[in-house]
């Protein structure tokens, strides 16, 4: 298991690709428009709300079931579950400001099924903040990651060697708290 340390909060706190400002479908809308990714994988129960509700089909979600650590409004939650119902479902354990070897490996799976052209929700018990970076480490290059920046808008991750780069160096700047949660993030990286 890895956890965030102060330094990395205050990092991470700054968006990890383009930020598009706004509230509602128009940040997402604007992040998405023209583009072709291989897998879109949404962060977030709000974003990922927003981007269905922008008429977009993520592959994969990963939500929490809150926002900014408050519980999800019941309407938003109930809507989610009705855009997801198709959805193949995995659950993970993550508590906050780590990446667990549970993450890691629903998000390895997640992103094989997607792969398969299968959609799959991964429902985090605990916190799914961080998932951005396991995410950008496995999805293959060409994906999209959109996740929200609290008061801000939506930010759009884009997937390449560059970034999977920069997402290992953080992860690597973790406390690693044993377990085998970096190794196999090595191991199931999609090189760059």
């Amino acid at each position: 298991m890895l956890r965030i340390t102060e330094e990395l909060r205050k990092l991470l706190a700054q968006p990890q690709g383009k930020l598009y400002e706004g509230e509602g479908v128009d940040p997402i809308r604007n992040a998405l428009k023209n583009r072709d990714f291989k897998i879109l994988a949404c962060v977030g129960d709000i974003v990922t709300y927003y981007t269905f509700k922008a008429n977009f089909d993520p592959d994969v979600v990963v939500l929490d079931g809150r926002t900014v650590r408050r519980e999800l409004n019941g309407a938003i939650a109930k809507e989610i579950g009705e855009f997801t119902g198709s959805y193949e479902v995995l659950s993970a354990e993550n508590p906050a400001g780590h990446v667990t070897e549970d993450l890691v490996e629903k998000i390895f799976k997640a992103v094989k099924m997607a792969e398969r052209g299968r959609r799959v929700k991964v429902v985090v018990r605990g916190e799914e903040d961080l998932a951005v970076i396991p995410l950008a480490l496995i999805l293959p290059k060409g994906s999209l990651i959109v996740y929200g920046q609290p008061g801000k808008g939506v930010v759009a991750v884009d997937v390449d060697g560059s970034r999977k780069r920069e997402m290992f160096e953080i992860i690597l700047r973790m406390e690693n708290l044993g377990g085998r949660t970096l190794d196999k993030l090595g191991r199931w990286c999609h090189g760059d």
